[in-house]
């Protein structure tokens, strides 16, 4: 049996993403699972309402101007941290790249500190089967205590994926992947509304109805925003504290944690529901979805077809059986139940105009 592994001793956090659907939540939940760790946040057009907002969510957030492309203060940044934390841009590998090399010089500085830990957020969408809306028979399901990134080389968002592992294979940089599927639920930061959902409305509104990617039988497993930043949480507690039983959890190439609950959705559904809220809101003609044409469908660029139109079949296990996570906030607000409102608060904050 494996000793118990021992916490460093951790006094600060980068994070990126800050400003986003996922940020904004994940500074709530990093203020009360870690009150005592200050967090420096990447922020771009820094102002002072944006500092207040920032900074009620998470009181010891200090700001970082600058952008993913701005690669020198990305690694300076990595290098000055203990915990680096993107949830920004899944796929952006110059900003990944940038924060390994920061990390790769803290770890090589001939000061004495803890190995550095590195939680990157990407998503399931890297196991979509490119159905193009339709329902195919999967040919595995993707279980994560199982998963190689090897299968999944050529996808999109692989290249991050690939990088960070490959910078955690020495053990000197602890790293870890998240993977959600299908992020709902309203935020309680500066973007409230998950990006997919943007998509969706967006297209919806130059198309003058809800619609899919393809016939929408394609299907995806759901998760809510809380439980992805629990996740995020118990990842870190876990690189920190150990495991449920104490023992170091999985890096590396066995950092790799789904987080999805046990429930999915297609986006016939989903879009059927955007569908119906708007037509009660008198946006559009008709309830309900259609395929969107070819010429809609295309502005979505590599996430359309590629993500919206593929299924992701996955099971999230190693969260649950390392750390003890499990969704609850999925189970007690549900995707049916939650995502009207999303929509009507969207179309508010996006200030759309529907053709009809």
């Amino acid at each position: 049996m494996s000793s118990p592994f021992q916490s460093p001793d951790i006094k600060g956090i980068f994070l990126l993403g800050a400003t986003g659907y996922v940020g904004g939540q994940l500074l709530l939940s990093l203020a009360h699972d870690f009150p005592t760790f200050p967090v420096r946040a990447l922020v771009r057009n820094v102002s002072p309402s944006k500092v207040v907002q920032l900074q009620s969510l998470h009181s010891k957030l200090e700001v970082v101007e600058g952008s993913l492309s701005d690669v020198d203060v990305l690694e300076a940044e990595a290098r000055k941290a203990d915990v680096v934390i993107d949830v920004a841009a899944a796929g952006d590998t110059i900003s990944v790249n940038a924060i390994i090399r920061g990390l790769q010089q803290r770890v090589q500085s001939a000061t004495p500190t803890p190995s550095p830990i590195y939680i990157h957020m990407s998503g399931t969408g890297i196991t979509g089967d490119n159905a193009r809306g339709e329902l195919l028979a999967p040919e595995r399901l993707w279980v994560d205590t199982e998963f190689n990134l090897d299968y999944v080389k050529s996808k999109l968002l692989a290249s991050a994926c690939e990088a960070i592992i490959d910078a955690g294979e020495s053990g000197e940089i602890r790293t870890m992947i998240v993977f959600p599927g299908l992020i709902y639920g309203v935020g309680p930061g500066l973007q409230k509304i998950s990006l997919p959902h943007r998509i969706y409305l967006d297209l919806a509104a130059q198309a003058g109805h809800s619609g899919s990617f393809g016939s929408g039988r394609n299907i995806s497993g759901f998760v809510h925003l809380n439980d992805v930043t629990s996740a995020v949480s118990a990842v870190l507690k876990g690189a920190l504290h150990g495991g449920k039983t104490g023992e170091k959890i999985g890096q590396g190439k066995e950092g790799i944690y789904f987080v999805l609950s046990k429930h999915m959705v297609s986006m016939g559904e989903f879009s059927s529901i955007i569908g119906d809220t708007l037509f009660k809101q008198g946006l559009i003609a008709k309830p309900g979805f259609s395929p969107f044409s070819a010429s809609i469908a295309d502005k979505a660029g590599a996430f359309g077809y590629t993500i919206f139109g593929s299924s992701t079949f996955c099971r999230a296990e190693r969260l649950t059986k390392e750390l003890g996570w499990s969704a609850e906030h999925t189970e007690a607000e549900g995707l049916y139940e939650s995502l009207p409102k999303e929509i009507e608060l969207a179309v508010k904050e996006m200030q759309l105009v529907f053709s009809k």
